[in-house]
């Protein structure tokens, strides 16, 4: 994120302006050539009729059926349904404060009964309002919720819709041929080198596979392996060492993994600089093209996405690696842990993890419906929230009751949950106090700038760790090798536990 300052705020929002520019610029100077009439340069009418070619060709076209597609929908039992209605609502600290930001900050006062139960026919049902024949079970759960409030709703349906991410209309926002091209090309094209130089391996997808994705990857053609998975290419350092478990990295949304690639390089570094002599520790850093500003397929569903991580996995003999996930990743890494269990998984290191509270609602409010206002806010609005390809992500495949990590699941892990202190998109201070309340799940808390005085004692060791990192928006932790080296340290640590 960039920081959140006033030349920063003016230079995003100017940024912003000139992409949203390009494709009516470019449809006027191409009406206007049509007409007979010419302003400017032979070679910008040939880019303005690049950009609206692939306005008009592409990008609309794309949008309108992204827009259009059907959300993905499980088929639960009442019993089931009635377990995860009991199961969310323990698992939420203000039930006040959870339902207001569903309904995008409006008071309760202004809710009524049948929104609410739309609210829980979208959340349990899959459905926008309840049926007829829903409607026993909806009652059923409204009372209980008026009963943890201790007041009534009013009855019938006021104005005010819950958000119901799955179903809403996405607001998906054009971004130009040569942004594509220039900005996400070129950085694609940095990652490939500065991947290579910390000793990395590409897997590739098949040639096949390879064209789906746009902006094109021509480094790919030089990578000399082809990835087990069809949908899923990935970076690769053997794992040679006896003592040591292996790395899987699981990244979150924006352009890849070139926010991580230090990250990476600070750990291969300081693997090489302590190797022993059974081998080094390896790494695999999976790239997820849907939620990496590029315009493909969408992201596989939850079974499917396993099969294809495991596939890889079993191709490099690896039973138990380390995982290290952020944002996005750690949903991936929670299906995993909710699948595998304990015993498959290594140690977990989970960095802003939307995980843990996204049945709250700020996740999806922060993500989607908020009028950005700062210049991280704008930011995050533009190249992330509305991009085809990570929008239709956490919307159309948006599942919440899938995504949670719940305390459950975090029991008798080797686990540490890093947060940053100044988070747009999680409300870092409420999943601080959800995840210390109580004993009940016994995490060790330790500030960032305290690390060192405590010589990181109980983080990246057994148990339950929570590092938290006051100064530093989302991801930011990965921007300094100061903050870097206390995440490598914990990792570090974490591939050293053998069972």
């Amino acid at each position: 994120m960039i920081p959140n300052t006033t030349p920063h705020y003016v230079f995003i929002r100017l940024c912003i302006w000139s992409l949203r520019a390009v494709a009516p610029a470019s449809l006027l100077c191409c009406s206007l050539r049509l007409l007979g009439y010419s302003f400017v340069p032979p070679f910008l009418e040939v880019l303005a009729l690049v950009e609206a070619a692939f306005y008009l060709c592409a990008s609309r076209p794309r949008q309108h059926v992204l827009d259009k597609s059907s959300p993905r929908s499980l088929q639960r039992s009442r019993e089931e349904r009635r377990k995860l209605f009991d199961h969310c609502f323990h698992n939420v600290p203000d039930l006040e404060a959870f339902l207001v930001t569903w309904f995008k900050g409006r008071s309760l006062d202004d809710i009524r009964a049948e929104n609410i139960k739309d609210f829980l026919a979208w959340g349990f049902f899959y459905k926008t309002h309840g049926a007829p024949e829903d409607d026993e079970e909806l009652n059923e759960y409204l009372h209980e919720t008026e009963r943890i409030l201790g007041r009534k709703f009013p009855p019938g349906r006021g104005p005010h819709r819950p958000a119901q991410v799955s179903t809403d209309a996405l607001h998906l926002q054009h971004k130009p041929f040569f942004f594509y091209v220039f900005g996400i090309g070129a950085d694609d094209l940095l990652t490939y080198a500065a991947m290579n130089y910390y000793g990395l391996q590409h897997f590739r997808l098949p040639l096949s596979r390879s064209l789906s994705v746009f902006p094109f990857r021509p480094h790919t053609i030089f990578s000399q392996h082809t990835s087990p998975s069809k949908h899923l290419s990935y970076w690769y350092r053997p794992h040679t060492s006896s003592k040591r478990l292996p790395v899987l990295f699981l990244h979150g949304v924006g352009a890849g993994l070139r926010t991580y690639a230090s990250f990476l390089g600070d750990f291969i570094r300081n693997d090489a600089a302590t190797v022993e002599e059974d081998g080094q520790t390896g790494v695999i850093a999976v790239e997820i093209m849907p939620i990496s500003m590029r315009m493909t397929g969408g992201c596989l569903p939850r079974q499917e996405m396993l099969a294809e991580l495991l596939a890889i996995l079993r191709h490099h003999g690896w039973d138990k690696p380390v995982v290290a996930a952020h944002s996005y990743g750690t949903i991936i890494a929670t299906h995993l842990l909710q699948t595998l269990g304990r015993e498959k998984l290594g140690p977990m290191l989970l960095v802003d993890p939307v995980t843990v509270s996204i049945h709250w609602g700020e996740v999806p409010y922060n993500f989607l419906y908020r009028q950005p206002r700062s210049a991280s806010e704008w930011q995050l609005q533009y190249f992330a929230s509305t991009d085809m390809g990570i929008a239709y992500a956490i919307t159309r495949r948006f599942d919440w009751s899938e995504n949670v990590l719940w305390k459950d699941d975090m029991k008798g892990m080797d686990m540490t949950i890093v947060l940053s202190g100044k988070d747009i998109i999680i409300e870092p201070h409420g999943v601080k106090r959800y995840l210390l309340e109580g004993e009940e799940l016994g995490f060790r808390f330790v500030d960032s700038r305290d690390h060192e005085k405590q010589g990181g004692k109980g983080l990246g060791n057994r148990g339950l760790g929570l590092l938290w990192y006051d100064h530093v928006n989302h991801a930011e932790m990965f921007d300094t090798a100061e903050d870097r080296r206390l995440l490598v340290d914990i990792l570090n640590r974490y591939c050293s536990i053998i069972d």
